[in-house]
């Protein structure tokens, strides 16, 4: 893969839109055409997710089940492979990481979440071979994982408890706080930090609104093109 000119911070200097596991108000999230089509409707960043099978490959899936997304009861850390990328449902399939990386090459970045901590030191291998650095970050709820981490990286959270000192403690240079943790004076205190505060999951305007004026930097949300239409107010 050829390495991308793009470096993901740049991108802030700007309000971001982040296509949550890609645009799934028009695809199925967390595949391909998902992530097509968040790129092709003007998000700045795409997110995943990530899964690993039971022989190590890094799959794209929030849920360890792909009940709910493609309909069968399989568990991906339960499966291998081989049996993984023949599950269908009409044109989507299972994407891997690498697939993924492959797909976006730059164009856009990219936030990887990683799920399970056990999968990081292959998540940052499989981005490193992709010559992914600059405009891939690595975002987790676990601490764990971003510690002693050397890529850009982002604490994702739902509840108030300090975590932006811990962020910036733990080299960190995002936060991303659930929509309603994202007040004035958080947001604030985030960038004294030098931090960038992403909010999710955002899919209404008037919230969204409120959320630049406070003070985000980027807004996580599951229909793209509603949401950059409220970088347009009075």
């Amino acid at each position: 893969m050829k390495s991308s000119n793009l470096d993901l911070l740049e991108l802030f200097k700007l309000p971001v839109i982040v296509g949550h596991r890609g645009y799934p108000n028009k695809e199925l999230e967390n595949t391909l055409p998902s992530i097509e089509a968040a790129i092709e409707h003007g998000a700045d960043i795409v997110e995943v997710d990530i899964q690993s099978t039971l022989d190590g490959v890094l799959v794209i899936s929030h849920d360890e089940s792909l009940e709910r997304t493609f309909g069968v009861s399989v568990n991906i850390r339960e499966s291998v492979w081989k049996d993984i990328k023949k599950i269908k449902k009409g044109k989507y399939t299972v994407p891997t990481l690498s697939d993924v990386l492959k797909t976006v090459s730059g164009r856009v970045g990219l936030f990887v979440e990683i799920k399970h901590p056990e999968d990081t030191e292959k998540v940052v291998k499989t981005i490193r071979e992709a010559k992914a650095e600059k405009w891939t970050a690595v975002i987790s709820f676990h601490e764990e994982v971003l510690k002693d981490l050397n890529l850009y990286k982002g604490l994702v959270y739902s509840k108030p408890s300090g975590k932006i000192l811990e962020a910036k403690e733990i080299g960190c240079q995002l936060v991303l706080p659930k929509y309603y943790l994202a007040t004035e004076k958080a947001n604030a205190f985030a960038h004294r930090m030098g931090l960038y505060v992403v909010a999710w999951t955002v899919n209404n305007v008037d919230t969204a609104v409120k959320l630049w004026k406070s003070g985000v930097n980027g807004i996580a949300t599951d229909d793209v093109e509603l949401i950059k239409s409220s970088l347009i107010w009075e």
